[in-house]
């Protein structure tokens, strides 16, 4: 396939021929371009309509609504990633303004599944803040001050939902580039804005995956009944998986490996392909969502509190008809928003107290040398 070339101020950049259909058929009449809109539209659907029918059992069985809108949102991952893959692959025109939204969808499930690990810690904002005040971190380098470890939680609170907002930021950033002739998705040069928004994604997302990772170290032990590891790697697969992929890729596209045949596209090669094997992916890893996100723990019947006690009124579910509030809850953004708007708030906090105490020292110092002055003077 032939390349052409399009002027950017003083730099060339690469561009592809787009076609979807190679000159050769890949199996028997059908070319891979149609064999993998098949094999990925029929992954996708699969995967979707395994983990939606586990969301729909916590949506009908909703007896701990701040826990299970969380495995909710986190859940829908599986399907919003699989669709967004799979129209990548009918679409490979539209996959560098596809792309980055996967990001944004996985900072989205990211930030839940911080904030469901929060709700096993203590249902009560208010009372998780006096466990982490009281909290001794692990490892922790620094001598242990007073309230360490509310500084350790609301830090890790801040590098996980930076990610949404880079992750949105990035997305949006790549449209007007792209739309301005200066994003170049096919190469990596420093003055291209695809180098620069990809680094910036990437080191947002490894921040927000560490800053898990070490919450989960921190609290796995109480954390051991809601089966953390299990729901863990379930969440992480999929980020650790796609980051690889996308690395692995990214290499192959540089390196120039994927080359057009008559068989197979740039498109194909470049964008099908990874698409591909991503939707191939959720099946197996849907599956993992339901032992790891299980709703038997839900059961009105199975929880330990199910009898009424003194004070404290009957269970019972409350994700309404066939789990129509819970549906609603799930697919509102307004908590992942308020935690935004709290880790920012937190930050602006922490540079005003740091910068305020760099100010109070500096004043004290000034008005040491005055008084110094003022003796020698006398």
């Amino acid at each position: 396939m032939g390349n052409h070339l399009s002027k950017v101020k003083n730099h060339t950049c690469p561009t592809h021929d787009l076609s979807e259909n190679a000159s050769t058929p890949f199996l028997n009449d059908v070319s891979f371009y149609h064999f993998n809109k098949i094999l990925s539209g029929g992954c996708a659907a699969v995967a979707s309509l395994i983990i939606i029918a586990l969301l729909f059992i916590h949506a009908t069985h909703l007896s701990k609504p701040n826990e299970q809108i969380k495995i909710m949102k986190v859940g829908l991952l599986i399907p919003f990633y699989s669709i967004l893959c799979f129209l990548s692959v009918c679409f490979p025109k539209a996959h560098v303004d596809i792309a980055p939204w996967l990001d944004v969808v996985q900072s989205l499930a990211l930030g839940s599944f911080f904030l469901l690990m929060c709700e096993f810690v203590s249902e009560n904002p208010s009372q998780r803040e006096v466990f982490f005040a009281a909290f001794a971190v692990p490892s922790k380098k620094s001598p242990g001050e007073k309230g360490g470890g509310l500084v350790w939680y609301r830090s890790r609170w801040i590098m996980i939902f930076q990610y949404p907002v880079v992750a949105l930021l990035v997305a949006i950033l790549t449209a007007i580039t792209q739309a301005a002739g200066i994003y170049c998705q096919y190469v990596s040069k420093p003055y291209y804005s695809h180098l620069w928004l990809t680094l910036a994604k990437d080191a947002s997302l490894v921040v927000a995956i560490l800053s898990v990772f070490k919450f989960y170290l921190a609290l796995r032990s109480h954390l051991a009944q809601h089966k953390p590891l299990a729901k863990l790697l379930a969440f992480k697969l999929v980020v650790l998986f796609t980051f690889l992929l996308g690395i692995l890729f990214w290499i192959l596209t540089d390196a120039k490996a994927l080359n057009p045949t008559s068989k197979f596209t740039y498109a194909d090669l470049n964008i099908g392909l990874p698409n591909m094997v991503i939707c191939i992916a959720m099946v197996p890893l849907s599956v993992f969502f339901h032992y790891a996100y299980s709703c038997q723990p839900y059961f009105i019947s199975n929880l330990v509190h199910a009898t009424r006690e003194e004070g404290q009124p009957p269970l019972y579910y409350q994700g309404g008809f066939l789990g129509a509030k819970a549906w609603g809850r799930a697919l509102n953004p307004l908590e992942t928003l308020k935690a935004i708007i709290f880790a920012f708030t937190m930050a602006a906090e922490d540079y005003r107290r740091v910068h305020g105490n760099e100010s109070n020292i500096l004043l004290e110092d000034q008005d040491r040398r005055h008084r110094r002055q003022r003796r020698q003077g006398w």
